[in-house]
Parts: C-alpha cells; structure tokens; sequence
C-alpha cells in the first residue's frame, strides 16, 4: 500500500482494480473495492488500523465485478452512478457472476466457486445522476457522472489535495472496450487533462500524473487514425487486429510473468474499431 498527500492510501497489487482510501476528519472514503474476498477482508482491517477511523462510505466507479465483489467486507454505505446500481443488481445473480469471472479469470473460478455461492453484494446506499459532493469535514469529494468506460463511469476529485480517482477510464494496459463509448472516452480524458490535478489514480496500474493521461489519450488518437487509415486500405475488421501497431501499445513484462491473450486484445481492439468506424 502506497501514501500519498499523507491522507490517500492506495493498493494496487490486488488481483483486479486499484482501490483507494481518503482518511478524513468524518470517517473513511473508499474508492472500488477488492475481487477478492480475502483481499476485501485484509483490506478493511489494514485501512482501519492505519488511520483508526471507521468506513464512512464505499464509493464504486462502476459496476464491474473487479470493483464491487468486496462491497460486502467494508460497509453497507455504498455510492455509485444510478446506472451502475443496475450493473451491480445483475451480478447478485451467481450463475451470471461466475461466467463473467471465467471470461476473465477462469484459472481461479473453480477455487471461488464456494465463496461467489455464498457471497452477498449489497445494493448501494445512495446513487446520483450527475453530480454528487461529499462534505467530510476537512475534505471535499466531488463525484461525477462521465461514462467512457462503462455507462455507469465516474470521476472522484478530492478538490483540497488536487487527486482524480479515474476508475478504468485511464489504467495502464489494453482497455476493455466491451461496454465503452470510444468517441465518449476520448473526450473524457481531455476533460481530465484540463482539470487542476497533481496526482492520478487509475482504475489499473501505477499511480502517476497527468502524463498517464497523456499517454492514454495518445492511444485512443492512434488506434483511431490506424483504424481510418486500415478502413481506406481495405482491410477487414478481422485483419485490422492482426496486423494492428496500436494493439501492443501497452508491452508487457514477460519476464516478470505478464502474458496477453491475443484473442482477448483482438476482441477488444474490435469493440473499438466497429465505433470508429460507424461515424
């Protein structure tokens, strides 16, 4: 777990999304929540111990899985876009839950299959539609909706330290294009780049600054001049992911371990390149 500004404590080694915690004068402000249940459990006590205050709330910046599934482990006072409410309704559904953790990690569903069986993901305390501004004594979080990755997205800005929490709207690999608006996506990162901020914390990888911003938007003109350009060679959709630059934009650490699944990063890669080129 990293420090930052003295009050943000921020995990990024868990098996699923980054999640953060904001220390303030009224309680605990979370933001995502661990996948796994043991993790969610660790969690709770680590933060708990390290600033001797309780949870006030649980804040979600989607509903996917990765973000929601420890809600249960933390508190009941859960926050998120009224759109993602809906999200997090259809995984308390178990057999749909366990299919969508084995499109993404079906090396451990098996071992999960008990905990998923008996795990309760509460339904959110207070959901919003636009914007949402936690007074928290001697912090200010403004929540707001943006979409882009997911149609249920958000940013969280604590206004006193200057510190986005993006959710998966920037990370640092290969997004997952499955329920994103691209042409909505790009914008939102300039949005983010013209903010007053000093540190970014993402919905994966590395916290950084407005460079990991920068880079990310990078990606997102790439692959759409890419694709055009593939459009007016005549390429096909199928090939476009095959002999595409942009989609190894994001190395990884073969060495340490890392490995991409090609057919995944071509699926995606498609996702994206059907909205490129329905404008």
């Amino acid at each position: 777990m990293q420090t930052y500004k003295k009050r943000i404590f921020v995990e990024t080694e868990y098996l699923g999304a980054n999640v953060s915690c904001i220390h303030t004068e009224k309680g605990l402000v979370l933001i995502d929540s661990p996948f796994l249940p043991e993790d969610a459990k660790a969690w709770a006590t680590l933060i708990r111990e390290k600033a001797d205050k309780d949870i006030a709330f649980q804040i979600n910046t989607d509903h996917h899985f990765d973000h929601v599934m420890g809600n249960e482990f933390l508190t009941g006072n859960i926050i998120c876009h009224s759109t993602a409410a809906k999200g997090i309704k259809y995984l308390r559904d178990k057999k749909a839950l366990k299919n969508i953790i084995k499109e993404s990690f079906p090396d451990i569903l098996e071992s999960l299959e008990s905990e998923i069986d008996d795990l309760r993901i509460p339904s959110p305390h207070l959901t919003f539609d636009r914007k949402l501004t936690l007074y928290m004594g001697n912090a200010t979080i403004l929540l707001e909706f943006v979409g882009g990755h997911s149609p249920g997205t958000i940013l969280v800005y604590l206004l006193e330290d200057r510190v986005v929490f993006t959710g998966d709207n920037v990370e640092g690999q290969f997004p997952y294009f499955g329920q994103g608006q691209f042409y909505v996506w790009k914008e939102i990162l300039k949005k983010i780049l013209s903010m007053d901020i000093e540190l970014v914390v993402p919905g994966h990888g590395p916290v950084g600054g407005k460079e990991m911003v920068e880079k990310y938007l990078s990606f997102f003109q790439n692959m759409e001049e890419e694709v055009k350009d593939f459009k007016l060679q005549g390429v096909t959709m199928e090939q476009m992911a095959q002999q595409s630059k942009t989609i190894n934009f994001f190395p990884v650490d073969e060495a340490a371990g890392e490995v991409q699944d090609p057919y995944w990063l071509g699926q995606q890669y498609r996702f994206a390149a059907k909205q490129i080129l329905a404008l």
